[in-house]
């Protein structure tokens, strides 16, 4: 996808299996970052070491991205907090 996505995180990121990750493959709370999508609205950041790095919804916010992607994630969001009890 062309549009342009960043995301700042809200928890600090590492693959879940490092001996298969280059090093330097993170995502710092707090830092942002820009982000690729795929047609399903799933999110990876171009980690501190420039490797992609796919992040969940709780892990992050929109900076900027498009309306499209925007209405998933809430739609998502709000579909998660109607199952809490």
């Amino acid at each position: 996808m062309d549009e342009k996505i960043r995301v700042v995180m809200t928890k600090t990121v590492r693959p879940e299996f490092l001996f298969l990750a280059k090093p330097g493959t993170a995502a710092n709370a707090g830092r942002v970052y820009d982000a690729t999508t795929n047609g399903n609205g799933a999110i990876s950041v171009v980690s501190n070491n420039g490797e992609l790095l796919g992040v969940k919804p709780d892990e992050f916010e929109f900076v900027e991205c498009p309306d499209w992607l925007l209405f998933i994630h809430k739609k998502r969001r709000m579909e998660i907090a109607d199952d809490q009890p």
